[in-house]
């Protein structure tokens, strides 16, 4: 491997070890406070997700806002693979067993029409051009799996840009994103704030991705 290729790896690979050594705070909003996602909390679906044959996740697509939001996603995530049959979630609440973070190194990303809204990546080959890397920041919410085993976690990423100019997603955003499908509850706290969304366009569903 080669300089040019070690060094956008080497940045990441730091990057990551600072955030697993560190506490997990998600922020509010912007400007807004970092806070704790408190043992209590949980994901509550009010729709059933529907995960197509030979994926593991599906995009939250129900709800957008303006701004910088737009950039945020949201996946919930199974641990089966079906290569046959649709893998339908039930509406329930699963209680978040713990927050993770979560970087990702994207070296290309297709935003597809509006009618399928959903947002394709993929990863960074190690032998990637010279320069900084292009990532994601974001959280993996694991999931209780008591409530449904295969059901393993709810990962939100921030826009995709490069580290000094990108950021994790914020609660406002993360609800923004996830709409009138699902609600992350977080104990003790007011419901978060319904952000100003644009005018809803096409199907209002949860649009499955690639996994």
């Amino acid at each position: 491997m080669n300089m040019r290729a070690l060094l956008p790896s080497t940045a990441v690979c730091l990057i990551s070890l600072l955030l697993g050594a560190c506490h997990t705070l998600v922020r509010e909003s912007v400007p807004g406070d970092w806070i704790e996602i408190p043992a209590g909390s949980a994901l509550r679906l009010h729709q059933p997700v529907q995960i197509p044959p030979g994926r593991t996740r599906a995009f939250f697509t129900a709800g957008r806002a303006s701004g910088a939001s737009q950039d945020a996603t949201c996946a919930l995530e199974v641990r089966r693979l079906d290569p046959a049959a649709i893998q339908t979630v039930a509406p329930a609440r699963f209680a978040i067993t713990r927050v993770q973070d979560y970087v990702a190194l994207v070296s290309k990303a297709d935003r597809p029409p509006d009618e399928d809204r959903h947002v394709r990546f993929q990863l960074a080959s190690h032998g990637d051009s010279g320069g900084a890397p292009m990532i994601r920041f974001g959280y993996h919410f694991w999931l209780d799996e008591r409530q449904d085993p295969n059901v393993m976690r709810l990962t939100c990423l921030g826009r995709h840009d490069e580290p000094a100019s990108t950021r994790p997603p914020t609660l406002v955003e993360i609800q923004a994103v996830l709409g009138d499908q699902a609600t992350l509850e977080r104990a003790g706290a007011a419901a978060v704030p319904e952000p100003t969304r644009a005018a809803p366009a096409g199907c209002r569903t949860c649009q499955p991705a690639p996994s």
